[in-house]
């Protein structure tokens, strides 16, 4: 089953209203959930001149520890606790601490390195008077008791924090998602990709019944009457939008896997599964697909290097939305499939250890990921290769333009930051294409692991990315980007071939769908050919200009060409349809010894020739396929009468199998 019908039934099991939000697209189930909290802030922006993430006071610190000590219940969004961020003053010094909290949240009190201080807000700014200046390179703790509902946007999904009961199971949820601009709808923050923070605790007091998923490790639950607190630590960088909770009557399913890096040991994934879902029997086939992560854990530890967070965990929280988020070692989402969750592990690496820079970068992030599946499905699921490239490819080319570069007002609009048809499906169809231009698989993924370990714990930029790889492979990359990242559109092309003893003739003439931003893509091609008798080869060919003209070497008598057969570049194809006339020598293409004539007629041609003959005659439809043949005299009568009106072509070829003479006729 492809993705694309994939994500159709899941939106018909699961009752997505939301699942495609364009007629022209789809939307992944990834991008379901932050569209919808990237729209919620952004509308939220435009009421209430909510500030830029960029406000001066935030950039005058880096933040080294986050501890969030809060009260939250499965049965409703309102919440209280605390949070406290601990920093290093970068400015030459400080007398206000900022963050953003948004503003229908109350702040009860505030201290700064220990000393209450005085408050100040205006919409979702929030500034804390420090006692006395604080300088360069010294600490300053901020810690800021709350209290509130967080903000419900226009999505029936709720937006940063939401509430809700899965229509699938029944089960009460509360739960976080903050990608790309909502952490600061329910803990007070500093919202700067670039600066990620060191470590984070997330402490959760809920009723005894629930269980809190979040980052990192499970240190500890305490027992506090009929509440119970859990307590999460993390020793690795997060950015601010992967901190996640989520709260419910769960169960744990837990699972292990074991790469081949951790010889004797294994990397545990916590699963929290609904807690009348996991021993339903209408809830096996998730879980059986769930199972399968182990393997998806173990090919993407191969291909990328070891899984980040190996020394605390991966996992999963179930909760009722329409899709997946890769907040740092556990997932939320609303379902088990086999992509989605390939997709959001790949995430751990593209995403979590190595972030995007900015918004405008997002292709690092989502790009990454969607190619993820593309690797999953060609090591672990073959019989869904094809299918799935296929699905993408149609999905990029269902429109003539776009491209994946997001950049200016577009970082501000959902629709294009988490775009189907662009950031994932071309951003992950694209990243396959540069594999096949680097065209050596043992330096392509030692490429991607070494950027993971250059960039590890830290944000990345797709430059970064370029000039990396350019480096690592002393290749230029520079055409290839301006194609296909910051370019518009796909190539066509139009392919007819023929052959002769020894030789392959091939013309491949490209048209571009976006003419204005991409006049021609330039790129490798593969072909491959089928012949008599021989096995199928496949020949690798640079298309440098709109109309090239090959003649390759090689044995056997060709019966078809097939372009890109392993879908390495988004393209549509005309043909490839055999032209008899391609590739002849001059001499025997125009031979005037043999005249075919009158040409038009109603069918029936006479063949003359001043030279002595003894061959074959062969003729050709427009589509290539042999249609008749006879034996070539002196004179003959050439009665094509039966077919259909239309252009064919004659070959005359000598008892060699050498070609004296080709042309097209048209029978009216």
């Amino acid at each position: 089953m492809t993705l694309m019908k994939k994500l159709l039934v899941l939106a018909t099991l699961f009752g997505f209203n939301s699942l495609f939000s364009q007629t022209e697209e789809r939307t992944h189930a990834c991008a379901v959930g932050k569209i919808a909290a990237f729209k919620n802030h952004m509308a939220h922006n435009l009421r209430t001149a909510s500030p830029s993430a960029f406000i001066s006071h935030e950039k005058s610190y880096d933040v080294k520890w986050v501890h969030l000590n809060l009260n939250i219940e499965r049965t409703t969004k309102t919440m209280s606790g605390s949070a406290r961020s601990v920093a290093t003053v970068t400015a030459s010094s400080i007398d206000t601490f900022g963050c953003v909290l948004h503003q229908v949240m109350i702040i009860d009190s505030a201290r700064v390195n220990g000393v209450l201080v005085t408050v100040s807000s205006k919409d979702s700014i929030v500034k804390l008077k420090t006692p006395g200046a604080i300088l360069n390179g010294q600490t300053v703790d901020a810690l800021i008791y709350y209290h509130g509902t967080p903000p419900v946007g226009g999505s029936a999904i709720g937006s940063g924090f939401s509430n809700g009961t899965s229509t699938s199971w029944g089960n009460q949820v509360t739960w976080s998602l903050s990608e790309a601009l909502a952490a600061y709808h329910w803990w007070p923050c500093k919202q700067i990709l670039t600066d990620k923070i060191d470590s984070s605790w997330v402490y959760v007091t809920t009723d005894s019944a629930n269980k809190v998923g979040s980052n990192g490790i499970l240190k500890n639950v305490v027992a506090l009457g009929n509440k119970k607190r859990y307590e999460w630590k993390s020793k690795t960088p997060i950015d601010y939008y992967l901190i996640s909770i989520a709260v419910a009557k769960y169960k744990e399913y837990n699972l292990w896997a074991k790469p081949a890096y951790l010889a004797g040991d294994s990397i545990w994934i916590q699963n929290y599964i609904y807690d009348n879902a996991i021993n339903n029997t209408a809830f096996v086939t998730q879980k059986n697909t769930l199972n399968l992560i182990r393997q998806q854990m173990v090919l993407q530890c191969n291909l990328y290097g070891m899984y980040p967070f190996y020394k605390e965990k991966y996992g999963h929280c179930m909760a009722p939305f329409g899709g997946g988020m890769e907040h740092q070692t556990m997932t939320s989402l609303g379902f088990f499939d086999y992509y989605v969750d390939t997709h959001e592990l790949g995430h751990q690496w593209w995403g979590d250890n190595v972030t995007c820079k900015s918004w405008g970068d997002i292709w690092i992030n989502e790009g990454f990921a969607s190619y993820t599946e593309h690797l999953t499905a060609q090591y672990l699921d073959p019989t869904n290769f094809m299918p799935n490239l296929n699905s993408a490819h149609n999905s990029v080319m269902s429109a003539p333009g776009g491209h994946v570069w997001v950049t200016g007002p577009d970082t501000m609009d959902a629709n294009k930051v988490f775009s189907g048809r662009l950031t994932y499906d071309k951003g992950g169809a694209i990243i396959r294409t540069l594999q096949f231009v680097v065209n050596n698989d043992s330096v392509w993924f030692p490429l991607l692991r070494g950027f993971q370990n250059t960039y590890k714990n830290s944000t990345a930029s797709v430059v970064d990315f370029k000039n990396y790889a350019q480096t690592f492979t002393s290749m230029n990359f520079t055409q290839f980007f301006n194609q296909w990242y910051y370019g518009e559109g796909y190539p066509t092309f139009n392919v007819t071939w023929n052959s002769g003893p020894g030789k392959l003739y091939l013309k491949s003439a490209q048209t571009t769908s976006s003419a204005s931003s991409v006049p021609l893509f330039i790129t490798p091609m593969e072909y491959k050919v089928s012949r008599t008798a021989m096995p199928d080869t496949t020949i690798r060919l640079q298309h440098n200009i709109n109309i090239e003209n090959y003649v390759v070497s090689l044995l056997g008598t060709v019966t078809s060409v097939t372009v890109d057969p392993n879908q390495w570049v988004i393209n549509k194809v005309v043909g490839p349809t055999k032209d008899v006339t391609l590739g002849l020598p001059e001499g025997y293409a125009i031979n005037p010894e043999i005249t075919i004539t009158p040409n038009p007629n109603n069918g029936i041609f006479e063949m003359n020739s001043s030279i002595d003959i003894s061959g074959v005659i062969e003729i050709y439809d427009v589509t290539g396929k042999l249609i008749q043949k006879e034996t070539a005299k002196q004179k003959n009568k050439i009665d094509i009468s039966s077919h259909a009106a239309g252009i064919y072509s004659i070959v005359i070829k000598d008892e060699n199998g050498l070609q004296l003479k080709a042309t097209k006729v048209v029978k009216e």
